[in-house]
């Protein structure tokens, strides 16, 4: 059984059909990414999964084949569902420490908190530094660390990673993805990646799904897409 299946998945905006029936799946310890262009439907699918959306009858999210389409966003989270939004999302006005505390709101294991602060601060030395600081005066990089950290304290069995390295500069790219491979090999997180750095995701990779106008229309090893003609010419820049 997969850890997280999506089965037949529709999505409409208004009479727009976003995602027309597309079917993936993450199994555990697994990097999953989901690469298109702009406006293919990938955040769409993050947020149905995430239960921001709402998935139309006949349509299935399931982790570990429990059905999650008929949950709140919030009881999404309590499965262990954990969505690091595109634009790192932090509370601004609230301090890097009560960002990652807001993190673990839904946990039921209070008592391992402290063990993964500790974690996340030995993961990120920044945010450890400025623990009193204001998210909202962080530098990109720092904030989308602090996403990172915010999502791991909710204790995930799965991240779903929206634009990750978006408005970051080449060294703290590369330093992100390191990070996304390092918690998902020590820590055996699973992660559903949108990330329109094709290239960089499609390295880090187990599997990957290519949707185009809400369709998905290649899937296979990571290694395999990266060589694929079709995808080298429309997302890799013919390298």
């Amino acid at each position: 059984m997969a850890l997280l299946e999506i089965d037949n998945l529709h999505v409409y905006y208004g009479h727009i059909h976003a995602l027309k029936g597309i079917s993936l799946t993450v199994d555990k310890g697994e990097i999953v990414t989901l690469i298109g262009g702009n406006g293919a439907g990938k955040t769409t699918t993050l947020r149905t999964i995430s239960g921001t959306l709402r998935a139309p009858a006949g349509s299935a999210v399931r982790l570990n084949g429990q059905e999650l389409h008929r949950l709140r966003a919030n009881q999404v989270v309590e499965q262990g569902v954990i969505h690091v939004p595109e634009g790192r999302r932090v509370f601004s006005r609230m301090s890097v420490l009560e960002n990652l505390e807001m993190g673990s709101f839904a946990r039921k294991d209070k008592s391992g908190m402290g063990r993964d602060l500790d974690y996340i601060f030995n993961l990120f030395p920044r945010l450890k530094e400025r623990r009193s600081q204001l998210a909202g005066t962080l530098s990109g990089g720092e904030q989308q660390m602090l996403a990172m950290g915010r999502g791991l304290m909710a204790d995930p069995k799965i991240l779903l990673m929206d634009e990750p390295s978006m408005g970051l500069a080449p060294v703290l790219v590369e330093a992100i993805f390191d990070t996304i491979v390092e918690l998902n090999r020590d820590r055996g997180i699973a992660v559903l990646l949108v990330e329109q750095n094709a290239l960089m995701a499609l390295q880090v990779a187990n599997r990957g799904y290519v949707l185009e106008t809400g369709r998905i229309v290649l899937a296979g090893p990571a290694s395999e897409l990266q060589a694929n003609p079709q995808v080298k010419e429309a997302y890799l820049g013919g390298a």
